[in-house]
């Protein structure tokens, strides 16, 4: 039996799919349940599916009488979306990566699972190609994931992340296809437990290449430490931006009585 393999990915990346064995999540769903030509297909789950997505395709697929002409076969096997305690995303929509996998000590590797009701595409998707922003913020949910699952302490604090320096290069354009991200511990202190410090490199690879490798520095804090301090922060800035306010209306105000009154000696 002649047998095709056709990629499935999200419907904002419709363009992608022009010209390719590829098809949209929505016209896979109509073409589920219209008689198709004759073979099989092999579907291929791409980026931008959600979770919800691939169950109700399943849950289609299952009920229609053409389930013959196509095979979910790699659909029953696809990496769990990493939970919220990880990710520190509330929303799973908006979680871009599966639990991660220690290699060895320090290596660790997940999936890239792009939905594409995550906050980063709600406006429109530019060309075939992945947005970078996609793959920073998949990568910064990586850090916290593995240092959130392998390297927090069982201890009483209540940690929080504070970002110190991130550096990004992109070699290539990420697709709409299975890619992983590894990530690295490169350097670490935890003699303090308050404050955990990390450099840690994340490299997203799509068949066979690095397209973008992003490193990061940031540390792990007491929240409450981290509360306080922001709330001091805050109170300076708020104080700072009303005097500067202040001062701008004053100008302003000087300003135009000083316009008035040359206006007042040219009518003298």
């Amino acid at each position: 039996m002649k047998q095709r393999i056709v990629l499935v990915v999200g419907d904002k990346f419709s363009a992608y799919v022009q010209g390719k064995d590829a098809i949209t999540c929505s016209n896979l769903s109509l073409s589920i349940s219209l008689v198709s030509g004759q073979g099989r297909t092999v579907l291929v789950p791409g980026q931008g599916l959600s979770d919800e997505n691939v169950r109700q395709l399943l849950e289609q697929a299952a009920q229609s009488p053409n389930l013959g002409q196509f095979d979910f076969t790699l659909w029953h096997s696809l990496p769990t979306r990493a939970p919220a305690s990880l990710t520190h995303k509330h929303r799973p929509e908006n979680t871009l990566i599966s639990v991660p996998v220690r290699q060895t000590v320090d290596s660790f590797t997940m999936h890239l699972l792009i939905d594409e009701q995550c906050e980063l595409m709600q406006d429109h998707q530019s060309g075939q190609h992945v947005q970078g922003m996609i793959l920073i913020e998949a990568a910064r949910q990586g850090m916290l994931a593995v240092v959130e699952q392998y390297f927090l302490p069982d201890n009483e604090v209540d940690y929080a992340f504070v970002l110190n320096d991130m550096s990004v290069k992109y070699n290539n354009f990420a697709f709409p296809v299975s890619a992983t991200i590894e990530c690295r511990i490169l350097e670490q202190s935890t003699d303090n437990p308050r404050k955990l410090s990390f450099v840690t490199e994340a490299v997203v690879q799509q068949c066979g290449m690095d397209v973008s490798s992003l490193t990061f520095t940031f540390a792990a804090m007491d929240k409450a430490r981290i509360g306080k301090r922001e709330a001091t922060m805050a109170a300076k800035a708020q104080q700072a931006h009303l005097a500067y306010v202040d001062g701008q209306l004053q100008a302003q105000s000087a300003a135009a009585a000083y316009a008035e009154m040359l206006q007042r000696v040219d009518n003298f």
